[in-house]
């Protein structure tokens, strides 16, 4: 029996290094009902000169920190100072990247049930939020 989904690791540029909660709030939403579980969070930034920093989820202030507890504590870490290199090697300055590692939870009943009946994955790929949209909007206006 699996006890774990699929992990994705999505990273998010932010040209301009603003955060306004949305991002979290929704995370936390999905981690609340179930649906996801974030097993870590990396924010990187350089500046205007090309300096790089890491902010590290354990240094922030209480109030700050209680905004991130749903990111599991046991999982924290995954991502190391090489995953850091490797992003701010394609970050411009004065920009901001956060990389998340986000468990699908739901999936672990359905990769059961897969794995009960013996089957094998043969192909599994995701389609980006993006191109479905630009296909449902293919489909509508060819109907």
């Amino acid at each position: 029996m699996m006890k774990h989904g699929p992990v994705d690791v999505i990273v998010l540029a932010f040209g301009e290094p603003t955060f306004d909660g949305s991002i979290l709030a929704e995370l936390e939403r999905q981690a609340a009902t179930g649906t996801i579980r974030v097993l870590d969070a990396m924010v990187l930034f350089k500046d205007e000169n090309g300096k790089s920093w890491r902010l590290d989820l354990e240094d922030l202030p209480a109030a700050q920190r209680n905004a991130v507890g749903f990111i599991e504590t046991e999982t924290r870490g995954l991502f190391d100072s090489d995953d850091a290199a490797t992003l701010w090697e394609g970050m411009v300055s004065g920009s901001a990247v956060v990389a998340l590692a986000i468990e699908h939870s739901w999936a672990i009943a359905l990769v059961n049930a897969i794995d009960a009946q013996g089957v094998e994955v043969a192909l599994n790929f995701r389609v980006p939020a993006p191109i479905v949209d630009e296909a449902y909007t293919s489909i509508t206006a060819n109907n």
